[in-house]
């Protein structure tokens, strides 16, 4: 069975009209040509590079030694939240001057849960995923498109199929980083990261809906942007993001002294199980700092290692010093067992998001499937039809 035969009618009405150039193979896995992470770290902290304020109660020292925090001593995250994307280039539709590439977006997300004896689980209400055609609406007639759309929508799949129209704008493709001259294409393919972190935020809106007052936490892969800004995003959770931008330079004071370090020299003298002092990003909603998890001896660079910690803060007022070690005690602990040689970021890692990224990445349609099951309507019998008419 064809698991994209659903599909067939949307490309029939996409391609009704316009002109097919299809990809060869009929599908390409577009592949993003940079550090997406790395990016879109820069995307939210972007006009926000000098840190200059310290947003927390004890601020005697940059580096605060945290030694593990075992799940034995005190189970503090029982919830790991992570999202995957995976994009196909399916062809251009050209109609007369007008142009748009048409992607294909496999995107999912999922919470691994923990219990206090470390066994892990994903719940069916825990694990999301749909299927996404992108493509650029105003560059097509607005016949295509309704023809498209109603057909889409007469769908009942499962996963869900959607069209998403590349032009509107979100966090992500808003960024003076990314500019508005950017090729359609990657336009697209930062379209579908945006609708994958729609799924993680659903995720975690729903998770701290029905989580208890416990003191539990729940870590989401990923920096914090303007999507948690919500009042019920304001507890129980913080951002984990593996690979981060590399931009911002320190002016601090502390113990009298006033100094200024590129976040090279802050985190080059950051030892193994041991964490910055935690800053204000912004206007001090969200707190951030660094905290490495691996030693610099058996890595191939010095930021290697380290992950960035955001904490939702919207009193805006110092964190507690404590709070802070038993969050960075706690991830020092998780970062074992290691995918080593299986991911570029292992080094970073934390094993549960590992887990619930690969649990969502099984989920996907192989690249085999996807090739034989997608089809443009044969050219030949298109044409054959238009000329009947």
């Amino acid at each position: 069975m064809n698991p994209f035969e659903s599909l067939q009618p949307t490309l029939a009405a996409l391609s009704d009209g316009p002109e097919i150039l299809p990809a060869t193979g009929q599908a390409q896995q577009y592949l993003q040509q940079f550090d997406v992470d790395e990016h879109y770290d820069r995307v939210r902290t972007e006009g926000e590079k000098t840190v200059r304020e310290v947003l927390e109660v004890r601020q005697n020292r940059i580096y605060i030694d945290v030694p593990p925090l075992p799940r034995t001593s005190k189970h503090l995250f029982q919830y790991f939240v992570d999202g995957s994307v995976k994009t196909f280039f399916l062809g251009t539709l050209v109609e007369h001057d007008r142009n748009t590439p048409v992607l294909l977006g496999q995107i999912g997300a999922a919470a691994i849960n923990r219990d206090d004896k470390g066994n892990v689980q994903i719940r069916s209400e825990d694990f999301r995923r749909e299927i996404i055609v992108l493509l650029n609406r105003k560059q097509i007639s607005s016949t295509v498109w309704r023809k498209a759309e109603s057909t889409i929508k007469d769908v009942r799949t499962r996963p869900p199929i959607r069209l998403v129209d590349t032009r509107e704008t979100d966090t992500y493709n808003r960024s003076k980083l990314l500019g508005r001259s950017t090729e359609q294409r990657s336009r697209a393919a930062h379209k579908a990261n945006w609708e994958m972190r729609v799924l993680e935020t659903d995720l975690l809106r729903n998770l701290l809906a029905r989580h208890d007052e416990s003191g539990a936490y729940i870590a989401i892969d990923g920096s914090l942007g303007k999507e948690f800004s919500s009042k019920e995003f304001n507890r129980g959770f913080v951002g984990i993001v593996k690979n981060f931008s590399k931009d911002h330079v320190f002016h601090l004071r502390v113990r009298g002294r006033r100094m200024r370090l590129s976040l090279f020299r802050l985190l080059a003298s950051l030892e193994v199980n041991n964490r910055t002092l935690a800053f204000a990003r912004g206007d001090s909603s969200v707190a951030f700092w660094y905290l490495r998890i691996r030693e610099q001896q058996h890595l191939d660079y010095p930021l290697m290692g380290v992950m960035k910690v955001e904490y939702p803060n919207p009193s805006r007022q110092p964190l507690s010093s404590d709070l802070v070690d038993c969050l960075s005690r706690a991830l020092v602990a998780e970062r074992t067992v290691t995918p080593h040689g299986r991911d570029q970021r292992w080094h970073a890692h934390l094993y549960p998001i590992y887990l619930a990224e690969q649990a969502i990445k099984n989920g996907f349609y192989s690249d085999d499937v996807l090739k034989a099951g997608i089809k443009w309507p044969d050219l030949d019998d298109r044409n054959s039809t238009q000329h009947r008419r």
